[in-house]
């Protein structure tokens, strides 16, 4: 009889990471397709969070930044976007994203989206569209 190997979260997430720095141009590349099977929800996703002129917006576990340059572009000039993930590599995307779109209101941040190192109460809305399934706890 065997026994059952206890989740370890530290192992998952060091997993994750290594997983989509190795995925991320891949990820990358299929970026306008995902974007095109993603658009509703995404919409649906910033109607939902109110994210509108002058908001600023945290993106947890936004991989390549589809929804934060959608969310960047809502939230216009004076608007924040803060896109993180665990994934230095995918977020070297997202920032491109941005600077192909002409994005100035938008960064990218190396975060753990379960330990979230902002300022508390700093931000009007958090999003995040695929991301959340990656988290342990």
């Amino acid at each position: 009889m065997t026994t059952a190997q206890q989740f370890n979260p530290v192992a998952f997430k060091r997993t994750t990471q290594e997983q989509w720095d190795t995925a991320a141009a891949a990820w990358a590349a299929w970026g306008p397709t995902l974007e095109e099977w993603l658009e509703k929800a995404t919409a649906i996703m910033l109607d939902l969070a109110r994210i509108g002129a002058g908001a600023r917006v945290l993106d947890v576990a936004a991989g390549a930044g589809g929804q934060s340059v959608a969310a960047a572009r809502r939230v216009g000039p004076v608007g924040r976007v803060l896109a993180t993930d665990l994934s230095p590599v995918i977020l070297e995307h997202a920032q491109r994203q941005f600077e192909l779109a002409g994005l100035r209101n938008a960064a990218t941040r190396v975060m753990d989206g379960e330990s979230l190192a902002v300022e508390r109460s700093y931000f009007d809305a958090v999003i995040s569209r695929l991301g959340i399934s990656y988290f342990p706890d």
